[in-house]
C-alpha cells in the first residue's frame, strides 16, 4: 500500500474518523524521538579560554553586561 492509497480510504472518512486520525497523527508526531545535537565541548571551552585570553575580569564583565542588555538591529532585513 501506498500513501495515494491511504488518501483514497481517508477520503470515505467520515467527520468522527477524520477527527479521530488527525487526533492519532498529532500523538504520533509528538511521540517522535528528539536527538539532540552533539558538539566537542572540549573545543567550546578552549575556544572561550581565547576569547577571554588578555582580557581583564573588570572587561570581561563589561563585555558580558553589554551582550545582555544592548540591542542591535540587523543590516540584512531576511535576518
Amino acid at each position: 500500500m501506498v500513501l495515494s492509497d491511504v488518501l483514497k480510504i481517508v477520503d470515505r472518512f467520515s467527520k468522527e474518523d477524520l477527527r479521530q486520525l488527525r487526533e492519532y497523527i498529532e500523538g504520533r508526531e509528538q511521540e517522535q524521538e528528539v536527538i539532540a545535537p552533539t558538539f566537542d565541548l572540549q573545543a567550546l571551552l578552549s575556544g572561550l579560554e581565547e576569547m577571554r585570553a588578555g582580557i581583564t575580569e573588570a572587561e570581561f564583565h563589561e563585555i558580558e553586561r553589554a551582550m545582555n542588555e544592548e540591542y542591535v538591529e540587523p543590516l540584512d532585513e531576511s535576518a
